[in-house]
């Protein structure tokens, strides 16, 4: 593993950040390294909402955070904006937790987040994840070409 790392770790990193900040561009996040922002009427910008679950478990493995998401899909459709619900879209974080992108022309409802992050929860429950971290951020509606 560390010759791995040590033969492909620079390459990974670039990766990496650069990921960061092709996120931060498509999102138009002001702040790509913060959860939380000030300003909430900042157009095109991703304003922290809300957090659930437990932040401080180490080592989340990538591929099950993803098993998660592909296992949470078909109950968040209903959710989804294109169905008439309140979300933009949701994923894997570069920090390892779920984000799930809030519509900023939909009013916020604390129980439908509520409703959401138990899916999410259960989901996580079912590979091994307890209390899985999830965020919400309210985030601009793609419009698409």
């Amino acid at each position: 593993m560390n010759e791995i790392f040590e033969k492909y770790g620079l390459i990974i990193l670039t990766i990496i950040i650069f990921g960061v900040f092709s996120y931060a561009i498509i999102c138009g996040m002001t702040d790509p390294f913060g959860l939380e922002s000030e300003d909430g009427d900042v157009p095109d910008s991703a304003v922290f909402l809300k957090s659930y679950g437990n932040f401080s478990q180490e080592g989340y493995d990538t591929r099950v955070m993803l098993d998660v998401i592909n296992m949470s899909n078909p109950e968040h459709l209903e959710y989804m904006g294109l169905q008439g619900g309140p979300l933009v879209g949701y994923g894997l974080s570069y920090k390892g937790h779920i984000e799930i992108w809030w519509n900023k022309d939909t009013e916020v409802n604390e129980s439908t987040m509520d409703r959401i992050y138990s899916i999410w929860n259960k989901n996580g429950k079912l590979v091994g994840i307890e209390d899985i971290p999830v965020v919400f951020l309210r985030c601009s509606k793609y419009e698409g070409d």
